[in-house]
Order: C-alpha cells, then structure tokens, then sequence
C-alpha cells in the first residue's frame, strides 16, 4: 500500500520486537522534540518525512567501480536474496568457461585467522581480473532486489568500472552479455600473464586544491589526473615509484591523500595493452539502445542511441580521465535528485554529497559499512526511499524476509 503523499511518514529497521520497541520510542521522543521539521534522521536509523517527494523523474542510480570492493561484500544479503547468488553462479559458470578460478570462492573466501592470510585474500580480490567482476555480480545481484520493490531509475551513471554495469541497468546489455563483458574487461585490463613484477601502475586519491595538484604535477610524464572525482579531489594514476613519490610530497604539503586498492593506473596509457582485447570482447555482444539516459565518463553527458557510437564510446572509455563531476552536475541539472548507490560502500554518494555541497539533493548508498551487517543496510536503505516516496506496492517482499521487521 501506497502512503499518500501528504501524510507524515516514520521508517526504520528492527531485528526484534524488543529493538522495534525501543525505535519507535525514540521516534516518538524526536517527534515531541521536532513537531514542525519538514525531516530529519535519527542516529539510530529512523527516518521522518512531514510528507513524501515526488521522485518521478529524479532517480538516479550509481554504480561504483573498482577500489570499492571488499571480501564478503553482500554476504548477509545473499543468505535471504536469492538475486546475489544467481549472479555469482552466473559469473563462476562464465569464469569456468576460460578455465578460471570461481569468482565466488575469492570473492567470499574460507574465513582466515592470520593477518598474512587475511591479506592474501584482500590482495588475491583486489587484483583488476578479480576485482570488476566481483563488484558487477554484486550490483547486479542488488539492482534485481531493488526492481523486485518497485524501484526506477530515471538515469544511469556509474564510475569508472561501473559504467558497464549502468550500460547494463538501462537496457544496453542482455545479463549474459553484461557478464561476459566484465569478465573480459578484468581479464584484458590485468596484468599480462608472467609479469607480475611488472609496473601496470598505481592510483592515489588525493584531497585538496585540484588546481593546485595539477600545477604540481605538471611536467611529470609518468603521473596524470584519472579521475576528477569532486570540486577537491582527483585521482593520480602512474608508475609505483612515482605515485609512491607523489603520496610522501603532497601528504607533506598538507593534502589528504589515499593509495586505492587497485592493481594498475586505470585511465591511463598503462592500460593500453587492454584495448584490443576488450575491443574484441565488444564485438561478440549485442548492444541495444538505452531506456533511459546514461551519462558518460569522458564527456559527463548522456551516452548516445546508436550502437555504434555506444561501443566507439565504451572502447575509449578506460584510456580516457573520469570527469565524475561534469556527469554529475550534468544529471542535476536535467532533474536529477535522488542519487542511489547500488553496490559495495559509499564512496560514490560522498562524492556526490562534495559535488552538489548544499543544494538540495538526497545521495543514499544501500552497502554504505564493510563492518556492518549488509541485509540490514540493504533494508534501511530501501526504508530511507520508502519515507521519501518509493511506491510501496512490492517492499512487503521485503520485509517478509526472515530475522528481519519494520
């Protein structure tokens, strides 16, 4: 049942009956506190709308890319969905087909006890052939959840790695072409077999004044900008030593800056050795016209109709720098709201939430905590749409779900 538009609405997520009590005391407490907010959200994960938003025509969903992938990302999530394991099932079968280790047994490895262990495990998933498709198979797996509630995107976007995934969310790829696709992607973009010592380059995010940054950097051929993420940070992508060196000279200089869990200078000539590889993997899948806008990496406007000018884009897509905050000014300014991270953490709705800074927007990320349990993420982040203005004519399927209650 729909809440009509007008009237009040509270939304949170309980465990038990006894968590479910405590919530709604301290909803009724904030309620006495603020009887005349518009909204307000509580830290214990209530949310309060005086009334609902129209969302037709300003969802956004975003897809994020490699460096946001974590071991047993969805874990919790796919013991009640069945969506997560299909997707990883989809992946493992097409892995096996190349004589390649599952997807699934990396991706949700035998727990280890050892902080060697541990590591291995981190490094084997963030290796570029790991890591994509591993993060695809779990946006996937969470998108299909996220139809099944009722849930449109009026836009798609993704970031790097993920704009494969939002090609796919609007319509451009069948899922078995989408999984073929960010297998090869992966696979072409690793490092060639035999050279491991070999440099492919590293990433750092770095926090501060861009202009200044790229002032700094200008003249160096082994560094360029990968990513212009938000008004204050960019991504640097180049040789190991060199990137080693930018960390110690712009940290000294009072920049906030961070190595990315990655295995290569993504956009950039280090990848080149890509291009042909998945330049081929394109010409075995069909590409079909978008159902909705999906904005572009390169130009941070709307990818285009046709299939061919679709495939010349995605080609030269990770050669090419990320102009995140193009794309994302861009889809406000058509109408753009209400932006919806569909995959592993929250780095893309804190870029958003730095981008468009105090106008008015609402940036929700559904797997915001690798320390926390995933399923409950998922259903306060459905909870948090439902109070804005999700129809409500499927979220009994959710909530219908074991050891969970609203």
């Amino acid at each position: 049942m729909d809440i009509p538009q007008t009237s009040a609405r509270v939304g949170f997520v309980a465990t038990s009956l006894k968590e479910a009590q405590k919530l709604l005391a301290s909803a009724l407490k904030q309620l006495q506190a603020q009887p005349e907010a518009e909204s307000w959200e509580h830290p214990q994960g209530i949310y309060y709308r005086q009334t609902g938003l129209s969302l037709k025509g300003k969802v956004v969903a975003l897809f994020p890319g490699q460096s946001s992938q974590y071991i047993n990302m969805g874990r919790e999530i796919s013991f009640n969905f069945p969506q997560i394991q299909q997707a990883y099932q989809a992946l493992d079968k097409s892995m096996a087909e190349d004589n390649l280790p599952a997807l699934s047994n990396i991706a949700f490895p035998v727990p280890a006890f050892t902080p060697e262990a541990i590591e291995q495990q981190s490094e084997q998933l963030k290796r570029t052939e790991n890591a994509q498709p591993a993060i695809g198979g779990f946006s996937l797996g969470l998108y299909k959840i996220l139809q099944e509630v009722g849930f449109k995107a009026d836009f798609a976007a993704g970031h790097s790695f993920g704009e494969l995934t939002a090609l796919w969310a609007a319509g451009v790829f069948s899922d078995e072409d989408y999984c073929y696709l960010i297998k090869a992607r992966g696979q072409a973009m690793a490092i060639p077999q035999g050279n491991d010592d070999c440099d492919g380059g590293a990433m750092l995010a770095v926090r501060g004044d861009v202009a200044k940054v790229k002032q700094l950097i200008a003249g160096i051929t082994k560094v360029q900008i990968a990513n212009y993420n938000a008004p204050e940070q960019v991504v640097l992508s180049g040789t190991k030593p060199e990137i080693a060196t930018q960390e110690k000279v712009l940290s000294k200089q009072g920049y906030s800056v961070t190595l990315l869990p990655v295995s290569g200078a993504i956009h950039t000539p280090f990848v080149r050795h890509a291009s042909q590889p998945f330049a081929e993997a394109l010409d075995k899948v069909t590409f079909n016209s978008p159902k909705i806008p999906v904005y572009a990496n390169m130009t941070g406007k709307p990818y285009p109709t046709e299939a061919k000018a679709i495939r010349e884009l995605l080609e030269a897509h990770m050669l090419n720098a990320v102009e995140f905050v193009n794309e994302i000014e861009n889809i406000y300014a058509q109408g753009g709201y209400c932006f919806v991270e569909i995959g592993p953490r929250q780095i893309l709705t804190n870029l958003v939430k730095q981008t468009l800074g105090s106008r008015p927007h609402v940036a929700i990320a559904l797997n915001p905590s690798r320390q926390k349990d995933s399923d409950v993420q998922l259903r306060q982040g459905v909870i948090q749409l439902r109070v804005m203005g999700l129809s409500g004519e499927h979220t009994s399927e959710l909530q219908s779900r074991p050891h969970i209650s609203y």
